[in-house]
């Protein structure tokens, strides 16, 4: 029995073990070293020396009049700014690719508001839903970010977690009160 399960385990562990190193492979590639947004646009300076673009005159219309040009798209759970960019939809996202993650872009949130600022005075053709807006805390007028916003989605979604983590050790108190009543000591 050893014998067959050795000759159907170690294969598959070898093949598990080839694709991750290939996955890390490509990832590595893809890491981002720096980002910059100037007027032109969006600058990814990669671990491996290229750099790729998102400049605000290569952005394009959508030809439909219900889609916003500027939109956001859902990713492991965050929202990264879609572009329609040299025909294609583009995601531009600002938190970078780091397979080890050994950095942490800090000034995440000036970089937004910094580009779809960019979108605003360089491409004013272009619709922004306002849900970007919404999403990252920008207030659209002055392009400063909204504490306030912040502190009381931060202040809402703490409440819940304390709310749900009282009613979880109540429940929890509860069992253990009522499990240790019907028990019997054997002596």
């Amino acid at each position: 029995m050893l014998v067959i399960v050795s000759i159907l385990y170690y294969p598959a562990l070898g093949f598990g073990l080839y694709r991750f190193i290939l996955y890390q492979k490509t990832v590595t590639k893809r890491v981002v070293k720096r980002i910059v947004v100037d007027d032109k646009g969006v600058h990814y300076e990669r671990k491996n020396g290229t750099t790729d673009h998102i400049l605000y005159h290569n952005l394009e219309k959508y030809h439909l009049t219900d889609e916003y040009d500027v939109d956001l798209s859902p990713r492991n759970k965050i929202y990264v700014l879609k572009v329609k960019h040299n025909g294609s939809v583009t995601e531009v996202d600002f938190d970078g690719v780091d397979a080890d993650y050994s950095c942490y872009i800090v000034n995440l949130r000036a970089l937004r508001r910094r580009y779809i600022q960019g979108i605003i005075y360089f491409r004013p053709d272009l619709r922004i839903n306002p849900s970007v807006y919404t999403a990252y805390n920008i207030n659209p007028v002055d392009f400063t970010f909204d504490k306030k916003k912040y502190g009381t989605a931060f202040a809402k979604a703490l409440a819940v977690l304390i709310l749900l983590g009282s009613i979880l050790g109540c429940i929890m108190l509860g069992l253990v009160k009522w499990l240790s009543k019907d028990q019997i000591y054997l002596h």
